[in-house]
C-alpha cells in the first residue's frame, strides 16, 4: 500500500535539518564524530515512521543510531518524532540498503536492525529480500566481528527463508522465536508491529551474530543456476524469462540472444574474457554435460581462455554443447552455445563494461 504524499514535505524536512545527513558518503569512517561518547553505532534499515527508532534511541541514550529510509514521506514523520522527543543520538539518511559499504567503513557498525521489511514473496524477487545472501554480504562489509543483526517480521515465509539463508553467510542464530509477544509485549515495537500484535498475529524474531567466514563457490548446479539468474536476469520480466529462457526447449544463453540484457558477442566476447578472466573462474553445464565431466568445476583463467579459443580438433568433447564460465562472485559470465551462429556471449555487471550486441534468435 502506498503512503499518502505528505503535505509541505520540504519545509517539514528543513525543520528537522539537525538530524538529517544529506551527504552520507562524506561520513564514511567519521560517523562517531556526530557523538564521540557513543558506546555503539547501530543502523536501522527502513525506519518507516520511526516509532521503533525513537523508542529505542530514548531507551539507550548512549548509543548512536543511524536510521535509513528510502521513502521521504515516511522518514519525515520519524524525524519529527525524534525531534519532538528531544533526541540528539539519532540521525537519518535517505538511501537504499545496498549503499551501506559506500557509507560505512569495515567494522564501523555494531548492530543492524531490520524490522518488517518487504517480504518479496515470489521466488524471482528473492534477491530483493533484506535477508538474502546478497544483502548479508553487504552487511558483513560494515559490521564489526561479533556484530549483530536483529530481525523481526510478521511474514512466516520470509522468516523461514531467513532462518535458512542467514547461517550460510557467516552468521550464527540465537533468540529465534516465532511468537515474540506470546507472553506479553517484548521490547520497543514498530507501528506495524503494534498493529499486528493487537490483531493477535504472531511476530517472528531472531538475532544473527557475525562470525569469521569465507564464501565458497556452490557445488550444486541448482544453486549455481539460481545465483546466475539472480545476478544476470534480475531485471528481466518474469513472463519473458519464463517463455524464452526457462521454459522447456530453451537455454540460459537465450537471455543474451533475445537481447534481454546488455552483452558482448562473438570475438568481442572472447576479447572481454581475455581482459577479465583472472587466475581462476568456474565452468558449469546447465544442460547435457559430458559424461566424464562434473557439472560444476573450478578452472584456471588460462584454461578458460583455451576453451574460449578452442577448436573441435583440440577440444572435441566441448564441441556442439552449451557451457558457461563465471567468476566466484558472479560479476561476469561467458556463455558458449551449441549454435554456430549464436554467441559466444560475455556479460559483466561492472558499469560500462558491456554493450548490447547479440545475434537474432
Amino acid at each position: 500500500m502506498r503512503m499518502r504524499k505528505k503535505k509541505n514535505l520540504v519545509p517539514r524536512m528543513e525543520r528537522c535539518e539537525a538530524c538529517l545527513v544529506r551527504e552520507p558518503y562524506d561520513m564514511r569512517g567519521r560517523w562517531r564524530e556526530l557523538m564521540p561518547q557513543a558506546r555503539e553505532l547501530r543502523l536501522e534499515l527502513g525506519c518507516g515512521k520511526g516509532r521503533f527508532t525513537a523508542g529505542t534511541a530514548q531507551a539507550e541514550p548512549d548509543v548512536l543510531f543511524i536510521a535509513i529510509e528510502m521513502v521521504p514521506d515516511a522518514m519525515v514523520v520519524a524525524m519529527e518524532r525524534c525531534v519532538a522527543a528531544g533526541l540528539t543520538n539519532v540521525f537519518f539518511v535517505s538511501a537504499n540498503a545496498d549503499q551501506l559499504p559506500l557509507f560505512f567503513q569495515p567494522g564501523e557498525v555494531d548492530r543492524i536492525y531490520i524490522n518488517f521489511c518487504d517480504p518479496w514473496p515470489t521466488k524471482r524477487h528473492a534477491k530483493r529480500r533484506l535477508t538474502h545472501g546478497s544483502f548479508l554480504k553487504l552487511y558483513r562489509q560494515v559490521l564489526k566481528e561479533g556484530g549483530q543483526i536483529h530481525f523481526k517480521t510478521d511474514n512466516q515465509g520470509l522468516f523461514e527463508f531467513s532462518v535458512e539463508e542467514i547461517p550460510h553467510f557467516g552468521f550464527t542464530l540465537s533468540e529465534v522465536t516465532r511468537n515474540l509477544h506470546e507472553h506479553g509485549p517484548v521490547g520497543v515495537m514498530t507501528d506495524y508491529e503494534a498493529k499486528f500484535h493487537e490483531l493477535g498475529q504472531p511476530i517472528n524474531r531472531l538475532v544473527a551474530t557475525m562470525v569469521p567466514w569465507e564464501e565458497q563457490f556452490p557445488s550444486e548446479i541448482r544453486e549455481v543456476r539460481s545465483r546466475w539468474l539472480d545476478a544476470f536476469a534480475s531485471e528481466v520480466p518474469e513472463a519473458e524469462l519464463g517463455t524464452h529462457v526457462l521454459a522447456e526447449g530453451n537455454y540460459l544463453w537465450h537471455l543474451f540472444s533475445w537481447e534481454f540484457v546488455p552483452c558482448r558477442s562473438g570475438d568481442d566476447a572472447r576479447k572481454a574474457l581475455e581482459e577479465t578472466a583472472g587466475e581462476e573462474c568456474y565452468l558449469f553445464y546447465n544442460e547435457y554435460p559430458p559424461a566424464d565431466q562434473p557439472r560444476v568445476q573450478a578452472i584456471s583463467g588460462a584454461d578458460a581462455l583455451a576453451l574460449a579459443g578452442r577448436s573441435a580438433d583440440i577440444y572435441p568433447s566441448f564441441d556442439g554443447m552449451d557451457w558457461y564460465l563465471v567468476d566466484k562472485d558472479f560479476t561476469w559470465t561467458y556463455a558458449h552455445t551449441h549454435e554456430a551462429d549464436c554467441g559466444p556471449y560475455f556479460c559483466s555487471l561492472e558499469k560500462g563494461s558491456s554493450s548490447l550486441s547479440a545475434c537474432d534468435k
